[in-house]
């Protein structure tokens, strides 16, 4: 009887909470979200047509560069948040607080000349763009709630408020899927749509408006203005890295490939950009988390392995879906046009894995004062375009090869490069 102290019952309350941490609940609302906006692709892809489609295709490109070097100041802002003291904290509020008042006045100025050129100049802008100029113009509006909320969203993960965190980013989806759709309902056209995604960004503003002091004291800011300056400068990289990295075979196959053939590329970076933003709150997550950990002299290891192990399920999860039914996974999110893509799809989702398993070790790095995961990723991304551009490619599947090869060698290095790390920190788990 002695045997039933071993029982796995008494395990339970861990495991309930570890299924309730914040990185398990920001990753299955992070995928949530993702379902939603999965859903407004399909949804839209068929409403609109592939012209019309190919034109709001263009401007979520946009939307996500623009919001993705904004992310930089949120990592920038989560580290710092994270990092510092109970007597600090009020100083670094008040600093934030200064910092993304500014960040909006200044944005929303340039935006107001930017956009009054755009809308008044559409002769010029029309021959410099794709797309009608006033679309572009009624994007741009949003892009100073864009930069607040990236300072919000800083201080939320920085907190681990995982509540705020959720609520934030599944009204933001839920707007811009349901404001659209009512859009096109009533008949406001491509329009109407762009305004329900700008939109969603100032709801999803709203909800951390709070977050930090409504009316800052005077108080020395230059200090922590420089700090996150700095801070940010890292992320940058790594966030125009991951856009060179997952899409920069799209620029590549329109230059050197049919157009059916981009076309194809088009598809398989799509899975891709679903496949990397599943797992892309766990880089939000494991950021304060590890840094914390650091500051009460807790493992690192310990800290990042429940991000890493979320990443190894979805990854598994993905990769064995691509194996299983790749041409049905294909037909059900772009459509039979594209049913040749398939036969790229694994490797496709090979290189979309180890990219982002090689960006959740730089943030782990980034959070134990070491550059060199940016440094190999920003080298592994220029060999691929490179050998892209140089290699001849005969299809769309020979671009992808390269791409998976590259970041395969990417990741490998990456491993190397955290395990050293870890060791000279002494912070692997003994």
């Amino acid at each position: 009887m002695a045997h039933m102290s071993t029982s796995p019952l008494p395990r339970l309350p861990a495991a309930l909470a570890l299924a309730a941490s914040p990185a398990v609940i920001i990753f299955l609302s992070s995928n949530f979200v993702n379902v939603g906006n999965l859903a407004f692709n399909m949804i839209f892809s068929r409403l609109m047509g592939p012209e019309l489609f190919g034109t709001l295709a263009l401007l979520l490109t946009i939307k996500l560069a623009l919001l993705g070097v904004m992310g930089a100041i949120q990592m920038a802002v989560s580290q710092m948040v994270a990092s510092c003291t109970g007597d600090e904290r009020p100083d670094v509020e008040q600093a934030l607080s200064r910092i993304n008042r500014f960040l909006f006045l200044g944005i929303f100025f340039f935006g107001i000349i930017l956009t009054t050129g755009i809308t008044l100049g559409e002769a010029v802008g029309a021959r410099l763009l794709p797309m009608e100029p006033h679309l572009l113009a009624i994007l741009l509006v949003s892009v100073p709630f864009g930069a607040a909320l990236s300072v919000l969203r800083g201080v939320a993960f920085g907190d681990l408020r995982t509540g705020r965190i959720v609520l934030s980013a599944n009204v933001e989806m839920g707007v811009r899927l349901v404001g659209a759709l009512l859009a096109w309902g009533l008949g406001l056209g491509i329009e109407g749509v762009v305004f329900a995604i700008s939109l969603s960004i100032v709801a999803g503003w709203v909800v951390l408006a709070d977050l930090l002091p409504a009316a800052p004291t005077a108080t020395v800011v230059k200090r922590y203005t420089g700090h996150v300056a700095l801070a940010a400068v890292p992320f940058a990289f790594l966030q125009l890295t991951q856009v060179a990295a997952l899409d920069g075979e799209i620029f590549v196959a329109n230059v050197l490939l049919p157009e059916k053939d981009a076309g194809f590329i088009a598809a398989l970076s799509l899975f891709q950009r679903i496949q990397f933003f599943a797992c892309f709150a766990l880089a939000s997550v494991l950021l304060p988390r590890v840094v914390a950990a650091v500051q009460r002299d807790e493992s690192a290891f310990d800290a990042a392995l429940p991000v890493f192990a979320l990443f190894g399920a979805v990854s598994f999860a993905v990769t064995t879906s691509a194996v299983i039914a790749p041409e049905l996974l294909v037909t059900l999110l772009v459509g039979s046009a594209y049913t040749p893509a398939a036969d790229a799809l694994l490797p496709a989702v090979i290189a979309a894995a180890f990219f982002t398993f090689s960006y959740l070790v730089a943030t782990l790095l980034i959070a134990l004062k070491d550059m060199m995961g940016i440094s190999l990723i920003v080298i592994g991304a220029v060999i691929q375009i490179g050998a892209m551009s140089l290699g001849d490619p005969a299809s769309f599947c020979d671009l992808i090869t390269i791409k998976a090869v590259c970041q395969a060698t990417v990741a490998i290095l990456m491993c190397f490069c955290v395990v050293a790390k870890l060791r000279m920190s002494g912070s692997t788990a003994s």
